[in-house]
């Protein structure tokens, strides 16, 4: 996967067409992809969970910037990025090729710590068995990990039908003239708020980009590739090792007790496959840990160092 022509790695272009969007935009293949570049230290890269846009970090960033550089992007059809067209098929080395080029592109040269947070745990753990040199340190917040898998419906038809439901969504809520679907309501059920609260950027993006038929698309598009990605990974960990680097799993033990320890001991299987030297488990925490305890979250993130 490379650059286009018009925008080499490292030529940025600011805005998007909008003059309050945070952060910077480099086109890697044929999309145009949202990178937010923050912070001073050794480089982290943070990869967001499934439906998951930037904005959606931002509480752990905060507490991360002033240990580390951190960089994060938005998968395609996310927050800023170019939407998702029917030829796009996810696929677990296409966004591992992503990782690459978004650092290449900021000159990040040196080896970087690698978070994922739920399905992104995919992402980082390929990575870093694909590119062993490049990776500082591991972080898994709550990852996917499928004890079972299952039979595949090929890709391309699950894509397919993720497409044909959002047509199909767009066609009926255009006819009975509904002009935006709703977004800020669901966003604010559906995200946990951080201990200080949501902020005014949080709560603008949120009500614009969240639940809107591309944030839409992309999502159903990513899970109905979960699959094929995670059938990619199994075989990677047939023929590549993880790197001798930290390796931290997260775990986020609910309040229910027969799912909790159901869902502990799957985790300590997770931990095991990635031959993991610390797994840390956060009580009564709900999965999207990195927006309801940011701050142990980066307090352990921290400790990789």
């Amino acid at each position: 996967m490379t650059p286009s022509r018009d925008e080499a790695p490292g030529d940025f272009v600011t805005g998007g067409g909008d003059d309050t969007a945070p952060g910077d935009f480099v086109t890697v293949g044929e999309h145009r992809l949202h990178v937010l570049d923050e912070g001073a230290g050794p480089p982290l890269l943070l990869m967001a969970a499934l439906g998951s846009n930037w904005f959606d970090l931002d509480p752990l960033v905060s507490r991360l910037v002033s240990s580390w550089r951190v960089i994060r992007y938005d998968r395609p059809g996310y927050g800023l990025s170019s939407p998702v067209g029917r030829q796009h098929l996810p696929t677990l080395l296409g966004e591992v090729d992503r990782m690459v080029e978004v650092l290449d592109a900021r000159g990040v040269t040196e080896p970087v710590v690698v978070v994922g947070h739920s399905l992104a745990s995919l992402y980082v753990e390929a990575f870093a068995r694909r590119h062993p040199e490049r990776t500082a340190g591991v972080v898994v917040l709550d990852g996917s990990y499928v004890l079972v898998p299952w039979r595949l419906v090929p890709l391309s038809f699950r894509v397919g039908n993720a497409h044909r439901l959002v047509g199909t969504a767009r066609a009926v809520t255009s006819r009975v003239g509904l002009r935006r679907w709703p977004s800020l309501g669901v966003w604010t059920r559906v995200v946990p708020a951080p201990p200080e609260g949501r902020g005014e950027s949080q709560r603008h993006w949120g009500a614009r980009l969240f639940g809107q038929p591309e944030f839409l698309l992309a999502m159903l598009v990513e899970n109905a590739a979960f699959g094929a990605m995670n059938k990619t990974l199994r075989q990677l960990r047939r023929s590549s090792p993880m790197p001798r680097v930290p390796v931290t799993v997260v775990v986020a033990s609910s309040t229910l007790p027969g799912w909790r320890l159901f869902w502990e001991w799957k985790q300590q299987r997770y931990a095991d496959v990635l031959g993991a030297d610390r797994i840390t488990v956060l009580p009564r925490a709900k999965h999207f840990l990195v927006s309801e305890r940011p701050d142990e979250v980066a307090e352990i993130i921290d400790d990789v160092r």
